[in-house]
């Protein structure tokens, strides 16, 4: 039976309507009935649609991670391991002859596969991580002197709401995130990946960021914030994801306005 189609059974099974789902998991019903024709086109990719599938199945009462095993197994790409070459016809039907009395069977070569595909992950985020650490040449050392000196000589001034002018903005924002209720959150600073996880009412996260941080909310509603303590205005409409990017540039357009 399809993943989809064995959710809608479990779902029917514990007398719950698609719309009771969806408030329960806070996720949309487009989402909902996608999932349950197998439309995996319609979902968000990645990670999101393992935590939907995960949310989903403990709501039905199905185990999660035997839910997403499979959803791997279906429609997750094929991963081959690195210096993979084809073998002629003869030697794979000798291989084949091979296997009848090989003792490994077909879970142990699974599992194999899902190490090998763990080892290229780490590999690619090791690569990443060390590319972001690489040390950068500040502006101060490849600006020229007279240009220094002359931004010492006569610092910008901003306007702001409550006194006036105040000298440019400190180096790093602080964003505070506080949750009211169930809502998936992935959210990547100054290209750096902080978090990707389901987050109950009363989570709360903390992001320090330099120059931008990008943030796919599953569920608006359920998602408060302030940037350096103040309050964040409401974005969005419950139960549908949004997907913002706050810049040391716009953050103040986030931000609730004052009177």
């Amino acid at each position: 039976m399809a993943i989809g189609a064995e959710l809608r059974k479990a779902r029917l099974a514990h007398k719950r309507s698609l719309d009771d789902v969806c408030r329960s998991t806070k996720i949309s019903a487009s989402v909902l009935r996608a999932i349950e024709n197998d439309d995996f086109a319609k979902v968000p990719g990645g990670l999101f649609t393992r935590g939907f599938l995960r949310a989903y199945a403990s709501e039905v009462g199905l185990p999660p991670e035997e839910t997403i095993q499979r959803y791997r197994e279906e429609f997750g790409p094929p991963l081959q391991p690195a210096g993979f070459v084809a073998k002629p016809a003869a030697v794979t039907a000798n291989n084949t002859a091979h296997r009848l009395t090989d003792p490994e069977d077909d879970t142990t070569r699974t599992r194999r596969a899902q190490m090998v595909e763990f080892g290229v992950i780490a590999l690619i985020v090791f690569a990443c991580f060390s590319l972001l650490r690489q040390p950068q040449p500040s502006r101060d050392e490849a600006a020229p002197a007279p240009a220094k000196a002359a931004a010492a000589a006569a610092p910008i001034e901003k306007p702001v709401a409550t006194s006036g002018v105040v000298a440019p903005a400190h180096d790093v924002l602080t964003l505070d995130i506080r949750l009211t209720g169930p809502c998936w959150l992935e959210a990547s600073s100054d290209g750096e990946r902080v978090v990707a996880r389901l987050m109950n009412a009363g989570d709360r996260q903390t992001i320090r960021v330099r120059r931008d941080v990008t943030m796919r909310v599953g569920d608006p509603a359920a998602f408060a914030f302030s940037i350096d303590g103040v309050a964040g205005r409401a974005f969005g409409h419950a139960g549908r994801p949004e997907t913002i990017q706050i810049t040391r540039e716009n953050y103040k357009s986030f931000l609730e306005a004052r009177q």
